[in-house]
């Protein structure tokens, strides 16, 4: 083989299939993996995900406004979700896919995070007072 040839397919796959194997066995070595993300994670994908979501809603290009809100609301109910369940927050069991139907689901959700001591940003749209008209 040639200093500057290519590994063959065949000696690729290989390679792969064995460090897939140490990886599978590492696993399978009895220590416990966890089944969802760290509460830091969340948290700040949850904060992440509400910024991203407040700033659609302000901006005035309409333009797939709707498609884009839907998936960032329903990114944020599976991930609010882990973290309700992380923190032992009750929490309903969000419809799929999509998320919530109805806000008010979500912003309670939110708000009871946020009781139980998550960080989340105040001023943004679903964690803001509710006005009635």
């Amino acid at each position: 083989m040639n200093a500057g040839a290519r590994p063959r397919p065949r000696r690729l796959s290989r390679a792969l299939r064995a460090v897939w194997s140490r990886l599978v066995a590492q696993r399978e070595d009895g220590v416990p993996q966890p089944d969802r993300p760290p509460i830091e994670k969340l948290a700040a994908d949850l904060r992440r995900l509400l910024w991203q979501h407040d700033s659609v809603t302000r901006s005035v290009d309409v333009a797939m406004y709707a498609w884009r809100l839907r998936a960032l609301e329903g990114a944020i109910t599976i991930c609010a979700t882990q973290a309700a369940r992380s923190l032992d927050v009750p929490h309903p069991d969000p419809p799929m896919p999509g998320g919530f139907i109805h806000k008010p689901q979500l912003r309670r959700l939110l708000r009871s995070l946020a009781a139980a001591g998550l960080v989340l940003p105040p001023g943004v749209g679903l964690l803001a007072p509710e006005t009635r008209r």
